[in-house]
């Protein structure tokens, strides 16, 4: 709303009349009345800019706007827009009105640039501003104002700059309109213009918001899924999205708020049971989902009770348990993989090679974090020097080296924790490669910065993936999987 509009109507009415007075003998009104366009340069347009309050949503580093035969929308937009940056797109006709825009305007050449366009040819736009928008930071806010120039132009632009904000590029499309058109004068009422935002329709109908949404899905990215699942929602008015609750479960499974994840899909089997959603496809899925909750469960079992103070080791020796981490850190390493997130990957997968190795022990009553060896060879009827001389014959068969006492041990590592197994007659670990495992020693120190500049590879997590594999195999684990439920 123009903050002096009440004002511009008295001057408009004004103007219309000196208008009227000087056209009576013609057939149509005419604005090229000497008064009329006296009054209109020196007061109506004046205070037309003046008063025009409305901004563009954000600060934007560069705007980009098609000139008309008519400069003065382009000048209360790029006013309104304020961006860093202002392109001017104009044709061979409208070029000397971009002079007349920077006059009005006096922000100087740095900031505002002319762009010399066909006048119908939209790909000579995409090309020009394409050019422009790359030289600019991706993640720069950007405003796109198609309210003049030629139909071409006003497609043109609009239709690039909606193409852009699918690049995940933040593009917003402006237009100046008006609530009163004089149709004698065949011009807005002055004072009533104001800037709309154009909404990308990719963003507002509900069926092109929901195939976004799928797509999103599919690819893995539950968190966008989720996000464009509730605006198709919310756009249809619907109380639920049962596809939005399902993508929140695997966004929180990746995230490893294992709880949250569990919570939603409790949600999602209540909500199926309602009248409203016992159509929907996903009522074929109610097993499958009811067993990932209850995996889920058994994940929040373990982790609440192996961060517990007084915390048992007896969970570890669960396979049920172990089998349902594992499987939760294998969704994540795959999500992981997918987006190239390598270090992290072969963290994931050095975590659950450990946990095997921690729950095989965990069966023979053995806890890595407090080890007692005194106890463990009593369990299995030896000496303590006669495990230490197996342990180390163990080492030494594979060329790793010999080791300090283990009695002296306050903690065990993997490469310990793995040659305590094979010492032990432990199956899993005999039937794995040995060399394979030693190759993976020094897999968690280069997926930490910190610890080096040698990065983790694609073949160290498909390493690590294989002697997890041929552990859990052999391991009589059962079989649990994250995987998502397709939409369909």
């Amino acid at each position: 709303m123009n903050q002096n509009k009440e004002r511009l109507r008295e001057l408009w009415a004004e103007y219309k009349t000196l208008i009227k007075q000087e056209s009576a003998n013609r057939a149509e009104p005419s604005p090229q009345s000497q008064k009329a366009k006296e009054l209109y340069d020196t007061q109506i347009w004046p205070l037309t800019k003046e008063g025009f309050a409305d901004r563009g949503q954000q600060q934007y580093v560069a705007s980009f706007h098609t000139v008309g035969t008519t400069p003065e929308p382009v000048i209360l937009s790029v006013r309104a827009l304020d961006a860093d940056r202002v392109y001017l797109l104009h044709t061979k006709d409208t070029e000397k009105l971009c002079g007349r825009i920077e006059r009005e305007l006096g922000w100087g050449v740095e900031r505002i640039k002319t762009l010399l366009v066909g006048r119908s040819d939209p790909e000579d736009i995409y090309k020009q501003v394409r050019q422009k928008v790359d030289e600019l930071p991706p993640g720069a806010a950007i405003a796109f104002d198609p309210t003049g120039g030629t139909k071409a132009m006003v497609a043109g632009l609009a239709m690039f700059a909606f193409s852009l904000a699918e690049e995940g590029r933040t593009a917003h499309v402006y237009y100046v309109d008006n609530e009163e058109y004089d149709d004698e004068l065949r011009r807005p009422v002055a004072g009533t213009e104001f800037l709309k935002r154009l909404e990308n329709p990719r963003e507002v109908v509900p069926d092109w918001i929901y195939h976004r949404a799928k797509d999103a899905y599919k690819r893995g990215d539950f968190s966008l899924a989720k996000q464009l699942f509730d605006q198709a929602k919310d756009r249809e008015g619907r109380a639920h999205s049962l596809e939005a609750v399902l993508s929140e479960a695997y966004e929180s499974l990746d995230a490893a708020q294992f709880k949250q994840a569990k919570d939603r899909l409790n949600d999602l089997l209540e909500l199926l049971q309602k009248p409203a959603h016992r159509q929907s496809f996903l009522t074929k899925h109610i097993a499958t989902i009811g067993r990932q909750k209850e995996a889920l469960e058994a994940v929040v079992q373990l982790t609440e009770a192996l961060s517990a103070k007084d915390k048992s080791i007896a969970p570890l020796a669960d396979p049920q348990q172990v089998a349902c981490v594992l499987a939760a850190l294998g969704f994540m390493t795959e999500k992981r993989l997918k987006t190239g997130r390598i270090a992290e990957a072969v963290l994931l997968r050095y975590r659950a090679l450990e946990l095997f190795l921690q729950h095989r022990l965990a069966l023979r009553g053995f806890d890595t974090e407090k080890p007692d060896f005194p106890g463990l060879c009593a369990a299995n009827h030896t000496s303590i020097e006669d495990f230490q001389e197996k342990y180390q014959a163990e080492r030494k068969a594979a060329k790793a080296g010999s080791d300090d006492k283990l009695i002296e041990k306050s903690a065990v590592d993997f490469i310990t924790a793995f040659f305590l197994l094979r010492a032990l007659g432990d199956g899993p670990a005999l039937a794995v490669n040995v060399n394979k495992v030693l190759g993976l020693t020094k897999t968690r120190n280069t997926s930490v910065f910190a610890h080096g500049f040698t990065l983790p590879t694609e073949d160290n997590a498909k390493n690590l993936s294989e002697v997890l594999v041929a552990l859990v195999q052999s391991g009589g684990l059962p079989e649990v999987r994250f995987d998502p439920i397709p939409l369909s």
